[in-house]
């Protein structure tokens, strides 16, 4: 392995991947690192919108003709929404998307990186302790500091996650309560009557603020879980593993579904910080992407497809940065402008959707009182 890259990447899921793949034919040396060997399991709803299909299909078309054959998926066509006891309603997609667990998502993503791009080294099970500016060298220094083996990079993706070390390094960024969501998924088989091309989400008093979610996996599996705003779990003292179970167990919706069912793997908790606020995502020879940066979508909690989106950003601001030798973060601040030109609407709505439900939660029936009305239900569906 060579002690110097033009650009390295911490983190090899949806973001540092796709980061990955857009720079294959950008001529630069690229060091992509993950701490774990893959396939590896990552605590997620599983679900992939269609931003994350397009982005990859304009990223990449070789890969999608062969994620359209891959057979550990499902295809998602519409969303049913259950909240309080209003009649559900469907919200049909026109993208597509799919169900995909992360161990095989993510490990197809990497697989295609190893296919498609030859100037990017993989390397797995290393775990990144050091990251610091080092202006002797005019970039970063990144690596382990007991295995005392060392990288240099003009420019370093915080591809990271949630925990990501390289925000922790390099950012001023502190967790935020409003801004982060707690959440908790397992997996169950044997759910009754369930549509293979339908996710569910289920909204009620005991859930707010936050949702309960059930997505089809296929043979026979779905991805159950539940996320709570962590300011509210933390004002209300909320258990969400008790909270999951209990709603199955009385929702007269779901007992009888869940009856035969069985759980397969325990409760797996895990942190969403997302993007109903701006954190620092760049600077001198640095980026951010996913997670990391605190992208996922405030209402949904949809990390995947700005995730993506972001780390195919990342990279083609990164080829304009080694093009002209600019690796400041006046320059590259251009990245979070571009992005934002993309993303920046749907954030500001989902921020305002999670903040009335807080503070409204009435909202919500009336959104289900005028959804059963049938020329308004057309009229979202075309908006969406």
């Amino acid at each position: 392995m060579n002690p110097k890259y033009d650009v390295i990447i911490i983190g090899a899921g949806p973001a540092g991947a796709t980061c990955a793949l857009q720079l294959r034919h950008s001529g630069l040396q690229v060091l992509l690192i993950d701490k774990s060997t893959f396939p590896r399991s990552k605590t997620c709803g599983d679900a992939i919108g269609g931003r994350s299909i397009k982005t990859l299909l304009a990223c990449c078309p070789e890969l999608i003709v062969s994620f359209r054959q891959f057979s550990a998926k499902t295809r998602t066509t519409q969303t049913r929404l259950y909240i309080n006891h209003h009649k559900p309603f469907e919200v049909h997609w026109v993208n597509e998307a799919y169900c995909c667990a992360r161990h095989d998502f993510d490990n197809f993503l990497l697989n295609a990186v190893r296919q498609y791009a030859p100037n990017v080294t993989i390397l797995e099970d290393f775990q990144v302790d050091f990251v610091e500016k080092q202006p002797n060298i005019d970039g970063i220094c990144v690596g382990n500091q007991a295995q005392q083996l060392f990288f240099e990079t003009k420019i370093l993706v915080g591809a990271d996650g949630a925990q990501s070390i390289v925000s922790k390094k390099l950012t001023a960024t502190k967790l935020s309560h409003r801004d982060h969501v707690g959440a908790v998924r397992t997996y169950f088989k044997g759910v009754k009557d369930l549509e293979l091309n339908t996710t569910e989400i289920y909204i009620s008093p005991e859930l707010l603020p936050g949702y309960f979610w059930v997505f089809p996996l296929g043979d026979g599996f779905a991805n159950v879980g539940y996320g709570m705003l962590t300011e509210e779990i933390s004002k209300k003292k909320v258990n969400l593993r008790h909270t999951l179970t209990n709603y199955i167990q009385t929702s007269p919706l779901l007992k009888a579904r869940f009856a035969d069912s069985k759980q397969v793997g325990k409760i797996e908790g895990f942190g969403l910080p997302i993007g109903s606020r701006r954190v620092c995502m760049s600077g001198d020879h640095f980026l951010l992407t996913g997670d990391a940066a605190a992208l996922i979508d405030p209402a949904s909690g949809d990390g995947i497809s700005n995730a993506i989106v972001s780390g195919k950003i990342a990279a083609q601001t990164i080829e304009s940065a080694h093009k002209i030798k600019n690796f400041t973060a006046d320059f590259l601040k251009t990245y979070e402008t571009d992005l934002f030109k993309i993303i920046y609407k749907e954030l500001i709505q989902s921020t305002l959707v999670l903040r009335l439900g807080v503070k409204m939660p009435f909202l919500m029936d009336v959104m289900a009182f005028f959804m059963g009305i049938r020329w308004v239900n057309r009229l979202v569906k075309k908006m969406l």
